[in-house]
């Protein structure tokens, strides 16, 4: 009887053991595993917050090129409309005076009055030599001349910006002033007053050519485009 005893005590106590075993194992477990559930969940919150301020970096970075992109498309674009502008000033439009001033002819549409080539028969004749000149219009035959009366005190004005590729004397007119306008357009202005512009002088729209000092006196203004001469009302207004 006292045996049995002995061994339900060791069984038992072998239980305990092998309970306190288990007890402290599933406790070491639970232990390890909080650990690395906190470890787990700190550095899930430290790549969170990592996450986040990268994304705000990101979101600032594009922002600031978005605005770098508005910024260059505002300069592009402001650029290319100030050289449209500065392009389109250079195209010779408008009247030729400032003042008072009224035309006295028009170009003709049909070309009856042009001459011939230097060397050749005018309309009215007469023929060039060495001894007779040939006038602007015998070089390059030209049907359409704007002739202009002036009064004292008018300027005779560029009609576009450009660069002065002639000043010469002029057979008919007294002086003759060709403005390259450096895009196929070339203005020439003929009045018997000297110029106030010299030859390669770059000139604006507006700037004055000659100056009327005389009681009276008559521009012919005339445009070529490529070299061939149009009618300068295809250009040019003309109101009141």
């Amino acid at each position: 009887m006292k045996k049995d005893n002995g061994n339900h005590r060791k069984n038992g106590r072998a239980i305990l053991y092998w309970l306190l075993s288990l007890t402290l194992i599933f406790l070491a477990v639970n232990v390890v595993f909080a650990m690395s559930l906190l470890s787990i969940t700190s550095d899930f919150n430290n790549l969170k917050e990592t996450t986040e301020q990268q994304n705000s970096m990101y979101e600032t970075e594009i922002k600031n090129l978005q605005q770098k992109v508005a910024l260059l498309a505002e300069h592009v674009t402001q650029e290319n409309e100030s050289k449209s502008l500065e392009e389109a000033k250079k195209n010779p439009i408008g009247i030729p005076v400032s003042g008072k001033a009224t035309i006295i002819s028009e170009p003709e549409e049909d070309g009856e009055n042009a001459l011939l080539t230097q060397g050749g028969s005018s309309q009215n004749g007469n023929s060039s030599d060495a001894n007779n000149p040939a006038t602007f219009e015998d070089t390059l035959i030209n049907p359409y001349t704007l002739e202009i009366s002036l009064e004292k005190g008018t300027k005779i004005i560029a009609t576009g910006n450009g660069v002065v590729s002639e000043v010469s004397k002029d057979d008919t007119y007294g002086y003759l002033v060709k403005i390259d306008h450096q895009n196929g357009y070339v203005s020439v202005y003929r009045y018997s007053e000297e110029p106030k512009i010299k030859q390669d002088d770059e000139v604006l729209k507006g700037q004055m050519i000659y100056e009327v000092t005389q009681r009276k006196g008559t521009l012919a203004y005339h445009i070529l485009y490529e070299n061939t001469y149009i009618n300068p009302f295809d250009l040019i207004e003309i109101s009141g």
